[in-house]
């Protein structure tokens, strides 16, 4: 029974760090801007999407600059389509495929290898940046 109860406490602390949302159907007017994952120290990864159907993207880090990548992007359904054109060193072909999300009103993408079951570590989501006032 402690086992039972040890692996429940453990799922549920799991799942709580998770993002859940469904995915939604954004219009492509709404995505272009810039995005951000990662813990702002050693992992963040921007990338901007453009109004004009292009993108560029880096890999920052403590150590400075991890990878670096450009191309074109197209929405197809609820799924951002990435075709690179010209990647360096973390960012070759880190992205192909990502699914639009909304979680906490906040629009963002994931990279569909990174959703499992229509969930997502929220450390793994790209945020929307909020538009400069």
């Amino acid at each position: 029974m402690r086992r039972i109860f040890a692996t429940a406490a453990l799922i549920f602390v799991l799942l709580t760090g998770c993002v859940s949302d469904a995915t939604i159907r954004a219009a492509p007017g709404q995505l272009p801007g810039t995005y951000y994952s990662g813990d702002g120290l050693g992992r963040m990864v921007t990338v901007t999407l453009q109004p004009d159907g292009t993108y560029f993207g880096d890999w920052q880090g403590c150590l400075g600059v991890y990878g670096e990548a450009n191309g074109t992007w197209k929405l197809q359904g609820d799924q951002i389509i990435f075709a690179s054109t010209d990647e360096h060193d973390l960012l070759v072909g880190y992205l192909r495929r990502a699914t639009t999300i909304q979680h906490h009103g906040r629009l963002g993408f994931a990279r569909a290898q990174d959703v499992a079951n229509d969930k997502i570590s929220e450390d793994l989501v790209f945020f929307k940046k909020p538009e400069p006032r």
